[in-house]
């Protein structure tokens, strides 16, 4: 069964990608050619799922042993980061001629993704307090 919490981050997700859904739909369809790929859904699922897992990973990690977070967050997002970015400069290497479109997509999912995982973490770790306090 489903914890409340991780229930409450589906539907966060959920509304959340509906939205970054509607930014990839505008940006195919208003956007320079020179700034699109044909790539963009994979891109965006991609970041639905890698959030969902990193979320997963670090809400467990903060449960079993909230004294060691800072060390599984900031291992996991150095490591998200030179993943992505490793993504991103094998694409360039294979399309370079794409590489533009990709690359600017690919760092706005990056960072409105990675903005969103730190606001669900703090609503996470603010009900775990107030969960304490009870």
């Amino acid at each position: 069964m489903q914890s409340p919490s991780l229930k409450s981050f589906f539907i966060q997700l959920f509304i959340f990608s509906f939205f970054t859904g509607l930014l990839v739909f505008v940006w195919n369809h208003y956007f320079s050619l020179r700034f699109q790929t044909n790539l963009s859904w994979a891109i965006w699922l991609f970041f639905i799922c890698s959030t969902t897992v990193i979320h997963y990973v670090l809400t467990t990690a903060a449960i079993k042993n909230p004294k060691r977070f800072i060390v599984a967050f900031m291992l996991t997002t150095a490591i998200k980061l030179f993943g992505f970015l490793t993504l991103i400069l094998i694409y360039a290497v294979i399309k370079r001629e794409a590489a533009l479109g990709f690359t600017m997509l690919f760092l706005t999912m990056y960072l409105l993704y990675s903005a969103f995982e730190v606001i669900t973490l703090m609503k996470f770790f603010k009900k775990q307090k107030e969960d304490a306090k009870r």
